[in-house]
């Protein structure tokens, strides 16, 4: 009963315009996190071309953004409950932004790879952030909706980084693109700190040892791997080929141009895009039953 209240409070005390202030500002955080994520798929001829890349360095440089992103989750999760999401996601997009600097100034491979890094660890909490603000001014009831329309959003970054990028590219530098990145990136950052909302924890965080205790009874819950396990495949399979592999398979494999190997990209992205925001709205009326 006390949990259904807070639940009803928490409806009647937010307003549309609160409602947007929440989602927005993190929306165009997460937004930039799925460019970055998807942006090698396209811009990788152009690496290989002027950095004479290999396969498995390419490979490479596309996996230690999710290298780093993932190093991050659990200490994001603890700095989430204790600083608040919006402290933590608008500091961390300085990183991405840093990140994307360094990418764009790159000389060499490391220089590559350092700057990827520095976007991984920078987006790390785009999504957790998102979740963890909309646990504190939502119902329970509406986190899967709303997940699912944050990663809408990501969709429409993933489908920003395919034929927008391609065109782009087509009048100026894959290095001119990521300066714009960092910039927008910074702006992301200051939009996230001076506009969105703080709330409070409704409940007691305890110490960072009961939070590090609470995330390793997370990992011994059977229930938590029937989902882990069910939700690896499908996201590596996601990331790997809509974030770098399908761009070079329709390019190297399939024969086609930059511009159709940029457009089976979008429809790729819209596809994913659709689907997490309608299997956020299903899963959101399936709790109802």
């Amino acid at each position: 009963m006390a949990v259904n209240k807070q639940a009803e409070d928490i409806v009647r005390a937010i307003s549309l315009r609160e409602a947007l202030l929440v989602f927005l500002p993190f929306a165009c955080g997460y937004f930039l996190s799925y460019l970055f994520r998807s942006v090698n798929a396209v811009i990788a001829p152009n690496l290989i071309s002027e950095f004479g890349l290999s396969a498995s360095e390419l490979g490479l440089l596309t996996s230690v953004y999710f290298l780093t992103f993932a190093s991050l989750q659990i200490p994001i999760g603890v700095f989430l409950d204790r600083f608040g999401p919006r402290r933590v996601n608008a500091t961390l997009l300085v990183l991405a932004a840093i990140g994307a600097f360094i990418f764009s100034r790159a000389e060499s491979f490391q220089g590559l790879l350092l700057g990827r890094a520095f976007i991984g660890f920078g987006v790390a909490a785009c999504l957790m952030s998102s979740i963890k603000i909309f646990s504190l001014w939502f119902p329970k009831e509406k986190l899967p909706e709303m997940t699912g329309r944050i990663m809408f959003v990501g969709g429409l970054g993933a489908i920003s980084a395919t034929a927008p990028v391609e065109y782009l590219l087509s009048f100026s530098g894959w290095r001119e693109l990521f300066l714009v990145l960092c910039c927008a990136t910074l702006v992301a950052s200051a939009i996230v700190f001076f506009v969105a909302p703080d709330r409070k924890n409704a409940y007691d965080i305890g110490s960072t040892k009961d939070q590090l205790l609470g995330a390793l009874s997370v990992y011994r819950s059977a229930i938590f791997w029937r989902i882990a396990l069910g939700s690896v495949l499908p996201q590596a399979f996601n990331m790997s080929v809509q974030g770098l592999w399908a761009g070079p398979w329709l390019s190297d494999v399939a024969g086609l141009e930059r511009t159709s190997v940029a457009m089976h990209l979008l429809m790729l992205g819209i596809a994913t895009m659709l689907g997490f925001l309608f299997w956020g709205a299903f899963a959101t009326r399936m709790s109802r039953r």
